[in-house]
């Protein structure tokens, strides 16, 4: 007998958020929703998910959007790829850590299919776009049958491929505020590879200097080196308030890299080894804002 590649499953192709909604809570126990399908498609193969439904999002066409108004920030629809966010100027030019997440991200038939929606929703600790949206405070809003509700990045990841939205919710819109015109960010992806890889240990941060070059605001995020996309608390708090020098700088990178991440060793870099990437990101984004204040 013939070995099966893919489990048998139904595939729905909804065109309105409506009728989709129907869909997902119908099936919302043995469904899966797919955006461009770079992740589904290859787990299904594997057999890591086995849906008997499969509900496509591409063909509602107002979720294919992405606009930026400014004072206000960045709105990404379900279904913008990864190809219309990494070249649109105001992602480039507002949000550079957002732009370097997308734009190291795999390649360019990836890129036009794939989208930000699916890269944080399936979860997995080594997203490229997660860490540069946890530094920016984003906000998913997603709706059900049920209603309505918004949901902060910080409060999204709940452990590897899993995430706090419910089974029958779907994703209607990212929003990503304007960020601090002084702010400085920045997004190392630290792959084994140039190209086609994934993060061995990726670090966005954030900060935003005053005049003196005290920290008025800092955020540092960290993936692939814990079980979910994370914050550094502890190593911003250390932070905030205080005159940004090299030395507090270094305690900072650090704190993060001893105390608030969790890396494993696998075929690709052990942990000690991811630890030092984050260590040495960590510190690189906080100089630049040092040398962008000057």
């Amino acid at each position: 007998m013939e070995k099966k590649i893919l489990n048998d499953f139904c595939f729905h192709k909804p065109k309105t958020l409506d009728e989709a909604l129907v869909l997902i809570d119908k099936y919302q126990e043995n469904g899966l929703l797919m955006e461009g399908g770079s992740e589904v498609i290859p787990n299904m193969k594997s057999l890591v998910v086995t849906p008997d439904h499969i509900i496509s999002l591409k063909h509602i066409p107002e979720f294919d959007y992405i606009t930026y108004t400014p004072g206000e920030g960045l709105h990404i629809g379900p279904s913008c790829t990864l190809t219309k966010v990494e070249y649109d100027p105001n992602v480039q030019s507002v949000y550079p850590s957002l732009y370097m997440g997308v734009h190291g991200m795999s390649n360019t038939n990836i890129h036009n299919i794939s989208t930000v929606t699916g890269n944080i929703c399936y979860a997995v600790p080594s997203a490229d776009t997660a860490a540069p949206l946890l530094t920016l405070n984003a906000e998913l809003s997603v709706k059900s049958v049920d209603g309505e509700r918004k949901v902060p990045i910080t409060e999204l990841f709940a452990g590897v491929r899993r995430t706090t939205l419910k089974k029958n919710e779907i994703v209607t819109d990212i929003f990503v505020p304007q960020p601090d015109p002084r702010a400085v960010t920045v997004y190392y992806k630290n792959p084994c590879r140039k190209a086609l890889d994934l993060a061995i240990a990726g670090v966005a941060t954030y900060t935003v200097l005053d005049d003196n070059g005290v920290v008025e605001d800092v955020r540092i995020a960290m993936s692939a080196v814990a079980v979910v996309p994370k914050r550094a608390y502890e190593a911003e708090e250390m932070l905030k308030g205080k005159k940004l020098t090299e030395e507090l700088i270094n305690e900072a990178a650090n704190h993060a890299s001893l105390h608030e991440c969790s890396p494993i060793s696998d075929i690709r870099a052990s942990a000690d080894y991811r630890r030092e990437l984050v260590r040495l990101s960590v510190r690189d984004g906080l100089m630049l804002a040092i040398k962008e204040d000057k």
